[in-house]
């Protein structure tokens, strides 16, 4: 029976709510450092910061983007797998985020940009923004030589 008693006893302690030692004022940051901690990092990049980058895709609205063919697809989704001569200029083979591959010579227009040379190297391709500036990116077929101009 005692035992029953200071259990009960404990529930009630516990439920009691605790009291807030201070108030904190509206607008006053919380969490940050007000003394300089006289740290230089030397011009070197943070190590706690991802390498990983996200993918960024094209601004457009989504009815745009519904459909086939190579028009509708969005540079940063496109990866190249292959290129081919075919006489004396080049093709350029290119598979889009749905799996599907495409053939694509320069001058071909995709959704956000376009085509502007294949070579046997890879394949650069101007990316336009919603102002009409471009930008080169250059695909390559070895991943670790593209470039973005």
């Amino acid at each position: 029976m005692k035992a029953l008693f200071s259990v009960v006893a404990l529930s009630v302690v516990v439920a009691m709510p605790a009291t807030a030692s201070a108030q904190i004022p509206v607008g006053t940051k919380v969490g940050t450092e007000t003394v300089p901690s006289g740290y230089d990092d030397g011009g070197r990049r943070d190590p706690f910061v991802s390498l990983i980058v996200t993918k960024k895709t094209a601004n457009l609205p989504g009815p745009m983007r519904f459909g086939t063919g190579v028009q509708n697809l969005a540079i940063s989704d496109v990866t190249l797998r292959g290129v081919t001569k075919v006489g004396a200029r080049f093709m350029a083979l290119i598979e889009g985020a749905d799996k599907k591959s495409y053939t694509v010579n320069a001058q071909d227009h995709l959704l956000d940009g376009f085509v502007k040379s294949v070579d046997a190297e890879g394949i650069v391709l101007v990316e336009q923004d919603a102002a009409g500036r471009g930008h080169e990116v250059r695909k390559t077929l070895r991943v670790a030589a593209e470039v973005i101009r």
